[in-house]
């Protein structure tokens, strides 16, 4: 065993694995995978200790061990309609536990804060820099890893100021460093679990590490989960060759195969064109009838002339099929269904807001987006909104909490403005704090 770190034990299919992986990959954290059905190492461990604890295990070098749940639960889709509270709830204290116990900060070391940030994307990486350089005192908190979606992504390559490109785990890394270095206290792993106001205007909040904090305002950065792919046969291979977003870290496994890429928009893209220098061949499955629709014209002109990516519009996928792993992608398309032999699938079919646990306290649109400023007030019912003056810009249904990013209605799902957002909500924060100062004195 890997004394540097802990040692995950499980399959690719084990619910759980993906996030487990996830959270200490992308955090640094040393550790050890072992593969059941595909390790060497497995028929050496212990089989009558495994066959006693659930999947996936995690061992520790202090000789402790922390056992999956019997129901694990993650948000693929973003939002927790039709997944019981209690259970989702369960899951995200688990993955808190399994951070604290990897070495990761879950505790705040404070009992007050000028503002707390949900979120370590684009968007709340920028509020912390600019809330923690202006004297407040800053908590973050991010469910994974520092940089978000973002943080996945191969290459960004129209980000001002980089003529070449950069990757988004550089520009997150780097603006997650200038934060900490600015003073900015980061919790990774941890979730808010309920959040309520109090009478003096703050906002008591319990997090899913067990910690309880109160924040003087507040910015929710939490962005998007990509939407699941409702198809037959897709969700059994989830972590057995279909993943969602673009997993980098998995790319290289799949070197001399076939690999299909679902999904039209520039993340898509970004990931096609990662994947292509791993695999033999990839095929797009747009369900538009072009790419130019919805992605970028660089990345349209890149991937057309690209001689191992092959794109089909006005395609989706029918099912999937395959023994204990995916072998084959059943497609439709104009000219009838097709069967494509393909070892990976990769699914970047736009998001979902990652909004769970706001229901009924938050004013949200049809889809989920959190409402902020003046779209509070384009509605007949003004209820939501219980002061006087009118809200700020960014500002929530809640006087105070503001939304930056690609989780806000009307929002551009685009990384720079999602920076522009996060700078723009510590501006209003001031705003907001000053005001409160002068009611006080």
């Amino acid at each position: 065993m890997d004394r540097a770190g802990p040692t995950i034990v499980g399959r690719r299919s084990t619910p759980g694995v993906d996030a487990v992986r996830d959270l200490l990959g992308r955090n640094n954290v040393p550790h050890r995978w072992v593969d059941l059905d595909r390790d060497a190492l497995a028929p050496l461990l212990d089989t009558n200790s495994l066959r006693a604890g659930r999947l996936p295990l995690v061992l520790f070098p202090d000789g402790s061990r922390l056992e999956g749940l019997e129901e694990y639960t993650e948000l693929v889709s973003g939002r927790t309609e039709g997944v019981p509270r209690e259970q989702y709830v369960a899951s995200a204290r688990w993955r808190a536990e399994l951070a604290a116990r990897a070495g990761l900060p879950t505790t705040p070391s404070d009992q007050l804060y000028d503002v707390v940030i949900v979120g370590a994307g684009p968007a709340g990486l920028t509020a912390a820099v600019y809330a923690a350089s202006e004297g407040l005192r800053t908590l973050v908190c991010e469910r994974h890893a520092p940089g978000g979606q973002a943080g996945t992504s191969s290459r960004i390559e129209n980000y001002p100021g980089f003529p070449h490109g950069v990757g988004g785990t550089e520009l997150a890394a780097g603006t997650y460093q200038q934060a900490l270095r600015l003073g900015a206290e980061f919790l990774i792993g941890v979730e808010i679990e309920s959040a309520h106001p109090e009478s003096d205007e703050t906002v008591d909040i319990r997090l899913t590490s067990g910690a309880r904090l109160r924040g003087r305002s507040g910015v929710i950065a939490t962005g998007v989960a990509y939407r699941q792919l409702n198809a037959p046969g897709v969700e059994q291979f989830v972590g057995r060759g279909v993943h969602y977003g673009s997993a980098t870290d998995a790319a290289a496994t799949y070197g001399g195969g076939h690999v299909i890429v679902v999904g039209g928009a520039n993340s898509a893209g970004q990931a096609s064109l990662h994947l292509a220098t791993y695999a033999k061949q990839l095929t797009m499955l747009v369900r538009g009838e072009s790419l130019a629709r919805a992605m970028s014209r660089y990345l349209v002109d890149r991937i057309e002339s690209h001689e191992r990516i092959t794109v089909r519009t006005s395609t989706h996928v029918s099912r999937a099929e395959g023994g204990d792993w995916l072998e084959r992608v059943v497609i439709a398309g104009p000219d009838g269904e097709e069967a494509l032999e393909a070892g990976g699938m990769f699914v970047l079919i736009g998001g979902e807001p990652l909004t769970a646990g706001v229901e009924g306290w938050l004013r949200r649109d049809a889809h989920g987006y959190f409402m902020t400023g003046p779209d509070l007030h384009t509605e007949a019912d003004r209820s939501w909104w219980p002061l006087p003056r009118d809200p700020l810009f960014l500002e929530s249904s809640q006087p105070g909490l503001f939304v930056a990013g690609d989780v806000r209605h009307g929002s551009i799902k685009r990384v720079a403005s999602a920076v522009g957002e996060g700078a723009m909500s510590i501006a209003l924060v001031h705003s907001y704090l000053a005001t409160l100062d002068r009611h006080r004195q």
